[in-house]
C-alpha cells in the first residue's frame, strides 16, 4: 500500500523581478510591486513517498536534513543576490517551487513527489516531476499556481420548483426567507509550463484582473438568489457556485494557463472543490 509523508519547512527571505534588460518603468509595469526588494515568510511543504515498514526515526532524520539543507541556502537571505541558481532566473513561487523538488530529491537522493512553496497566505506554487515537451521537442516542467481571493455574499438554499414545506425539510435553517451569509474564501489553481523569462505560469495581474471580471463582480456582496444568475432558477448551494466559477473562467484558461482546480471555502470548517484531474 501506498504512503506519504508530509513535513512543514519555514524560511525568511527576501527577492525582487527585475528583468536586466527593461527598465524600471517597464519592471513595474510587467511586475507590479514584486518589482520592488521585499520579503516573505515562505513556507514549505515537502510530500515523500514512504515505506509503510521504515521506522519513524528515518523520517525524523529526513526532516531534520531537509530542514538544515533549505535554511542553508535560503533562510535569512536575497534569493536574487545570494543564490546561484537565481542569478539566470527569477525566483518566482513557481521557480522556487520546481528548484526545490529537483534540489531535495536529487541531492538528498530522496523520495520526494511533491514540493508546494507558499510565498504567502494568497498565493502557492506546487510542483510534483510533471513534465511537458514542446512542440520543439524541449521537456519543460509543468507547475501548479494556486491564487487566493475572498468575498462576501447572502445567499437561501431554495429550489423554487419545490414547496416551501419541501424546503424547509430538506435545507432546514439554510431555507431561511431572508437568507445568511458567508465570508468565502476561493482558491483558483493553473498549471502550465513557467514562461523562461518571467518564470511565471500566468503574470498574477492578468490572472487577478480575470477573477475579479468573470466572478467576482458577479458574486461580491450579492444576494446571490436576487441578483446573479442562474441562482434565481437553482440553490446557490457550494457545489453549484463551484460549477458557476469553473463555467466563467475555464473557457479564458485553456492556453498555456490551464484551469485545473476552485475550491471554495464556505466556513473554515468546510470546502467544495472542483478538479480538471
Amino acid at each position: 500500500m501506498a504512503q506519504r509523508v508530509a513535513f512543514w519547512f519555514a524560511f525568511e527571505a527576501s527577492h525582487f523581478y527585475r528583468l536586466p534588460h527593461l527598465s524600471d518603468e517597464e519592471n513595474a509595469r510587467l511586475f507590479g510591486k514584486a518589482a520592488r526588494h521585499h520579503g516573505h515568510n515562505y513556507r514549505v511543504q515537502v510530500v515523500y513517498r514512504a515505506d509503510p515498514n521504515e521506522p519513524p526515526a528515518r523520517w525524523e532524520q529526513m526532516a531534520q536534513i531537509t530542514r538544515q539543507r533549505i535554511d542553508a541556502q535560503f533562510d535569512h537571505r536575497c534569493i536574487n543576490l545570494e543564490h546561484p541558481a537565481f542569478q539566470d532566473q527569477l525566483p518566482t513561487t513557481e521557480n522556487l517551487a520546481h528548484y526545490l523538488w529537483h534540489e531535495l530529491r536529487d541531492g538528498l537522493n530522496a523520495p520526494v513527489e511533491s514540493v508546494s512553496v507558499y510565498e504567502s497566505e494568497t498565493l502557492a506554487a506546487r510542483y510534483a516531476g510533471k513534465q511537458i515537451t514542446d512542440p520543439s521537442g524541449t521537456t519543460r516542467p509543468q507547475v501548479a499556481l494556486t491564487r487566493v481571493y475572498s468575498f462576501s455574499a447572502a445567499h437561501r438554499l431554495y429550489n423554487p420548483q419545490l414547496s416551501e414545506a419541501d424546503n424547509r425539510a430538506l435545507y432546514g435553517k439554510c431555507a431561511n426567507p431572508y437568507g445568511h451569509g458567508h465570508d468565502y474564501r476561493l482558491e483558483i489553481t493553473v498549471a502550465g509550463v513557467p514562461d523562461p523569462v518571467t518564470g511565471m505560469v500566468i503574470n498574477l495581474t492578468d490572472l487577478d484582473a480575470l477573477v475579479h471580471r468573470e466572478v467576482l463582480t458577479h458574486l461580491d456582496h450579492k444576494f446571490l438568489n436576487a441578483e446573479t444568475p442562474p441562482f434565481d432558477q437553482i440553490p446557490p448551494s457550494s457545489e453549484h457556485i463551484v460549477g458557476y466559477i469553473v463555467e466563467r473562467l475555464r473557457p479564458h484558461l485553456q492556453g498555456t494557463a490551464r484551469l485545473v482546480g476552485v475550491r471554495l471555502w464556505e466556513t473554515p470548517r468546510s470546502y467544495f472543490e472542483w478538479s480538471a484531474d
